[in-house]
């Protein structure tokens, strides 16, 4: 029989975390799409994301069945984007800091769009929904190493999710503080760490000679 979940954030009942999820109001309003398998996975952040901001929409994507949402940016979401700017690294990407206030590109809050996948998933995501190639791409740089300590990272400058969402904010948005949202993440992962216990966290996640 399987454990029953909380209906927010789909954790089972004895680890639900909606009471550390922190409300934050955002001008720059946050799409998501988010992976099937991604979707899957148990201490997803992008979910905290949803949880914590004002505006802020997610919905999930199978890559296999691209056909399912033929007018991804029109109809996959609450209402049509608005001059969307895909949040995502690359050789033509553009700084984030270029949407900021002091930016070439400064204009009125337009709106943000994230991939939550691993890396070759959301190439995957790329290949067979087009409509994301199009647009204009701004990626993150200059940034702490990430505190999703429960997650091997692909490379040292690789961050989950959640905490694309708030830098990218916290560039764009003078107010409010966005950084209180990943301690919900952080609340998440101690409590990940404790049930798993010290050595095997050490013998798995932490890098180098143990």
């Amino acid at each position: 029989m399987s454990r029953a979940k909380c209906p927010a954030c789909f954790r089972p009942a004895a680890y639900c975390y909606c009471a550390h999820v922190h409300k934050v109001v955002n001008t720059w309003p946050v799409f998501i799409v988010q992976d099937v398998r991604e979707s899957r996975h148990p201490i997803g952040t992008a979910r905290i994301a949803a949880l914590s901001l004002g505006q802020a929409e997610m919905v999930v994507l199978n890559p296999e069945k691209p056909e399912s949402i033929p007018d991804l940016l029109g109809e996959a979401f609450s209402r049509p984007l608005r001059n969307p700017a895909l949040i995502y690294p690359g050789a033509n990407a553009r700084p984030v800091t270029d949407l900021s206030g002091d930016g070439p590109l400064a204009a009125e809050p337009r709106d943000l769009l994230f991939i939550d996948a691993s890396w070759g998933r959301s190439l995957r995501l790329l290949n067979v929904f087009p409509v994301l190639t199009s647009l204009p791409k701004f990626a993150l740089d200059g940034l702490p190493a990430s505190r999703y300590r429960i997650r091997r990272q692909p490379s040292n400058d690789a961050m989950s999710t959640l905490e694309a969402i708030v830098y990218t904010l916290q560039q764009v948005e003078e107010t409010p503080d966005f950084s209180v949202m990943l301690t919900t993440m952080d609340w998440i992962v101690d409590q990940q760490i404790k049930r798993m216990g010290n050595k095997v966290y050490r013998e798995n996640y932490v890098p180098g000679p143990q």
